[in-house]
């Protein structure tokens, strides 16, 4: 009798399997871009990755110091949004696997904003965004110039209610930031395209930047220090917060 339950229990385990391998996939995850702060800081970051999966919620990864690649189990029949945030804070790379698509993906700063915002609309309504044209929308947003400047709410209104069309994206214009509070240095921007500014005794209330809605991290490795403006740009206000840098690039 034990013989028949022990043979009956290999079967389901070999069933499961292969019902596993049916319908799921095993691809690479790669990340292809250098983050700013790891090049300016000499030093390897840690990122956390995060995954839609088939039941509407996000999956997580732990992503060790210098470790740019990770291998998943992911569904065959639905794209796949992915995210890599370096310490869980900073602007994320993102990719998207479809249907059909070679078991790899590259992660890269250019999708990371438009992966991130559809991976919380995702929470909201999975179905919405799954069958959402990503690679359409993105070629749209980058040769307008909108990737990171698109009308989020007037998107997301649409893209959940079924009437989402290039009628639904709007540019959000940047807001300009004063920077009188900042501390003297050089301060680099956790966004590649940004670079850095230097501030010193003769030019700090010259400095200004034009940033659009969010949040926006820089570094001054040389004093020591982080600043985080976060902008609403449908307000037109901005705040400003300067603090000692975070605990890990020490």
């Amino acid at each position: 009798m034990k013989r028949v339950f022990f043979l009956l229990f290999i079967v389901l385990l070999l069933f499961s399997n292969c019902s596993l391998c049916f319908n799921y996939k095993e691809v690479e995850v790669i990340l292809k871009d250098e983050h700013p702060f790891e090049s300016a800081s000499n030093m390897e970051l840690w990122y956390t990755l995060s995954y839609t999966n088939e039941v509407g919620n996000l999956l997580f990864k732990h992503l060790c110091r210098g470790k740019k690649s990770i291998k998943l189990w992911v569904r065959k029949d639905r794209p796949i949004f992915i995210c890599a945030k370096p310490f869980n804070k900073y602007s994320p790379l993102g990719g998207v696997i479809m249907p059909g698509d070679d078991n790899r993906v590259v992660l890269d700063y250019k999708n990371g904003y438009l992966v991130e915002y559809l991976q919380s609309l995702y929470l909201q309504n999975s179905k919405a965004v799954s069958s959402l044209n990503y690679d359409k929308l993105f070629d749209y947003l980058n040769k307008k110039n909108l990737l990171f400047s698109f009308d989020k709410l007037i998107l997301a209104r649409d893209l959940l209610n079924g009437t989402l069309s290039f009628d639904s994206i709007y540019e959000l214009d940047n807001l300009n930031i004063s920077l009188e509070q900042a501390i003297d240095g050089y301060w680099i921007s956790e966004n590649p395209d940004e670079g850095g500014f230097n501030i010193s005794d003769k030019n700090y209330r010259r400095i200004s930047l034009s940033l659009g809605d969010g949040e926006h991290y820089y570094i001054n490795f040389e004093k020591g220090y982080s600043m985080n403006i976060i902008v609403d740009t449908r307000k037109r206000k901005y705040f400003v917060k300067v603090e000692e840098i975070c605990p890990e690039f020490l």
